[in-house]
C-alpha cells in the first residue's frame, strides 16, 4: 500500500512562482486533511517558463509530464499565467488522468486573494488525480474532495466541472470553467492585469514624476491657476483628471509600441485580450501615479500658497477661503502636471517600459510578436 505521495508544482515565473512558494509548506497538511489522512504528502516546487503558445494546453501538459518523470513525482500541477479558453468559456484548470498531470490558469482567479483560491484549486486537482487514478471515484467525481470551496454551493459558484470535455483538447479528462462566459472573461482580464503588477511602474518612473512635479510646482507660481481653480466646477475637475489620465495612458501605449498589431502569429481573440490587459494595467498604474502626485502637490500648496494671498488673487474674503479651495488648486495642478509627465514618459526606453509594466507571460508574447513582425493575420 502506498503511504507516501509526492506532488510537484511547476509554476511559471513571477506571480505563479510566488504563489507556489508561499503554499509549499502548507499544502501537505491541507492535502492530508481534504483528501486522505493516511497518506504522507510531500510537495516540491520547480520553476519553469512553460513555453508554448497561449492557446495550446496540450503542449503545456506534455511539458509538465516530462518534468514529472524527471523528478519521479506521483502527481504534477502546473501553475501557469496563460489565459486558456475552450468552446464553453474561460478555463480555470484541466486534469489528465493518464499522465497524472493537471494545470491551473492563475489569471482566471482574478484579483486577490489569489493565493487562497489557488490553494483550493490545487487541492481539488490533486484530489481528482488521486481518486480517479486509484479507481476511487465517488459520485461521478463531483464531491471527491471535501471543504476546498472550489465547487462549494455549486448553484451559486461560477466554477463548473466538465468531465471528458469534447472541444479538441485531447489531453484533458476533467475541465473546470468559469460561468457565465462574460464574467469569466472579465475575471480573466482582471487576473492578467494583476499579473502585470501595475504598481511596479511607479518606482521606475522617478524621472517622469520629477518632470511632472517640477512642471506643476513652477505652475503654482503663476496666479492664473489659482483663479481657474476657484472658478471651476467639480465636473470640470473630473473631466480634466480623466482626460489627463487617459491621455497619459494613450501616449505611453503608442510612444512605446505597446499595442499588439494583427500578425500571422496571433489570434484576434487573444490579441484583443492582451491589448485590453495592457490598457487596464496602464490605467491602474497611471491612476496610482496621479494620486501620488496629488499628495505631493497638496503638501506643496500648503507651503507655497498663503490663504491671505490666495483670497486677494481670487477676489474672495479671507475668512471664506477653506481647505476645499486648496484641494481644488491641487487637483487642477495635478492634472496639468500629469500631461507634462506623459511627455516625460516618452523619454524612457521601450524595452525598459515593457520590462517594468508587463508580467513574464506578456513580456514573452510581446517579444514573440516583435519577432514575427506585422504580417496580417489569416
Amino acid at each position: 500500500m502506498v503511504n507516501k505521495l509526492t506532488v510537484g508544482l511547476i509554476p511559471a515565473p513571477e506571480l505563479p512562482e510566488t504563489v507556489a512558494s508561499k503554499l509549499m509548506e502548507r499544502l501537505p497538511e491541507a492535502l492530508s486533511k481534504n483528501i486522505d489522512g493516511d497518506i504522507s504528502w510531500e510537495v516540491s516546487v520547480v520553476r519553469d517558463p512553460l513555453t508554448g503558445a497561449a492557446e495550446n494546453v496540450d503542449r503545456l501538459i506534455k511539458r509538465a509530464e516530462a518534468i514529472k518523470q524527471a523528478h519521479q513525482w506521483h502527481y504534477t500541477v502546473c501553475l501557469t499565467d496563460l489565459p486558456v479558453f475552450s468552446n464553453k468559456g474561460v478555463v480555470l484548470g484541466d486534469v489528465n488522468d493518464e499522465k497524472g498531470v493537471a494545470q491551473i490558469s492563475v489569471p482566471a482567479f482574478g484579483l486577490p486573494p489569489v493565493q487562497k483560491r489557488v490553494k483550493k484549486a490545487i487541492i481539488q486537482m490533486v484530489g481528482e488525480l488521486y481518486f480517479r487514478v486509484n479507481g476511487k471515484l465517488i459520485a461521478n467525481g463531483d464531491n471527491i474532495v471535501h471543504n476546498t470551496g472550489l465547487l462549494a454551493r455549486r448553484f451559486f459558484s461560477p466554477v463548473r466541472k466538465i468531465t471528458a470535455p469534447d472541444d479538441g483538447i485531447e489531453k484533458s479528462d476533467v475541465r473546470f470553467i468559469l460561468k457565465p462566459r462574460t464574467y469569466g472573461r472579465f475575471r480573466l482580464l482582471l487576473g492578467m492585469t494583476h499579473a502585470n503588477r501595475p504598481w511596479s511602474i511607479i518606482p521606475a518612473f522617478k524621472r517622469v514624476m520629477a518632470i511632472a512635479f517640477a512642471t506643476g510646482a513652477y505652475g503654482l507660481v503663476f496666479r492664473t491657476l489659482w483663479r481657474l481653480s476657484a472658478s471651476y466646477e467639480s465636473t470640470r475637475f473630473v473631466v480634466l483628471m480623466l482626460g489627463a489620465i487617459l491621455g497619459m495612458v494613450i501616449w505611453i501605449i503608442f510612444a512605446h509600441n505597446l499595442w499588439e498589431k494583427p500578425s500571422g502569429k496571433s489570434q484576434r481573440k487573444m490579441r484583443l485580450l492582451y491589448n485590453a490587459a495592457t490598457f487596464l494595467t496602464l490605467v491602474v498604474a497611471v491612476s496610482v501615479y496621479y494620486v501620488m502626485l496629488f499628495v505631493l502637490f497638496l503638501t506643496a500648496v500648503a507651503f507655497i500658497v498663503p490663504p491671505e494671498l490666495f483670497s486677494d488673487v481670487v477676489g474672495m474674503e479671507e475668512d471664506k477661503v477653506g481647505f476645499h479651495h486648496f484641494m481644488q488648486l491641487t487637483w487642477l495642478v495635478t492634472s496639468v502636471a500629469t500631461v507634462a509627465g506623459a511627455i516625460g514618459s516618452g523619454l524612457e526606453n521601450d524595452k525598459t517600459v515593457r520590462n517594468i509594466m508587463y508580467g513574464y507571460r506578456q513580456q514573452q508574447r510581446s517579444e514573440e510578436m516583435d519577432y514575427y513582425g506585422d504580417d496580417v493575420e489569416d
